[in-house]
């Protein structure tokens, strides 16, 4: 049983923490986008760096980089379906890092967050336009952050995280397992 100190009790927060952090940054930002530059203002193109790097208004009825246009629903199932196995496996497997956790928060906000404009609008506000790459938001970063950190944690984490489990001798003992101390100067 977790102890009250235990990295899974302290760190769970920042799953929640990271995805209404990032829930809010985006709907923010799709709120001030589709006011200055919707389908009702004059310009729906505003150059920032060049023509390099704008905001540019963009109503995306298919996934990520326009792709299967007009499946909001199904879209929106299979979010919800990939959210849900990604929640579940980050607590059964009982992540204590802070990166997998943050990782996790970034996943749960972008998805959540490109949901709430499916369900509200019928499509996702798009508004980044960085050179020929496909537009995207807020939420399409943080899912692609929340993925390439995932990733990262599972090669370069796992060997750390495995580093600090309990060894069979450990367990031998009864009882709870003691977790090595990482400098090997005891508690």
């Amino acid at each position: 049983m977790a102890g009250h100190g235990s990295p899974r009790r302290r760190r769970f927060p920042l799953v929640p923490a990271v995805a209404v952090a990032v829930i809010g940054v985006d709907q923010f930002a799709k709120v001030a986008v589709v006011e200055t530059l919707g389908s009702g203002a004059g310009a729906r193109r505003v150059d920032l760096v060049g023509s390099w790097l704008a905001l540019h208004y963009v109503e995306n009825t298919g996934a990520a980089f326009g792709l299967l246009r007009e499946q909001g629903l199904a879209l929106s199932l299979a979010a919800l379906v990939v959210l849900g196995g990604v929640v579940a496996y980050y607590r059964r497997a009982g992540a204590t890092s802070a990166l997998a956790a943050a990782s996790v928060g970034l996943l749960v906000g972008g998805a959540v967050g490109n949901l709430i404009d499916r369900a509200r609008l019928g499509y996702v506000v798009d508004f980044v336009a960085v050179g020929p790459w496909p537009k995207f938001n807020v939420a399409d970063s943080a899912i692609t952050v929340g993925v390439l950190l995932l990733g990262w944690h599972a090669v370069a984490g796992g060997a750390a995280t495995a580093s600090t489990r309990p060894s069979t001798a450990e367990y031998a003992g009864g009882g709870e397992p003691r977790l090595a101390h990482p400098h090997g100067d005891g508690d």
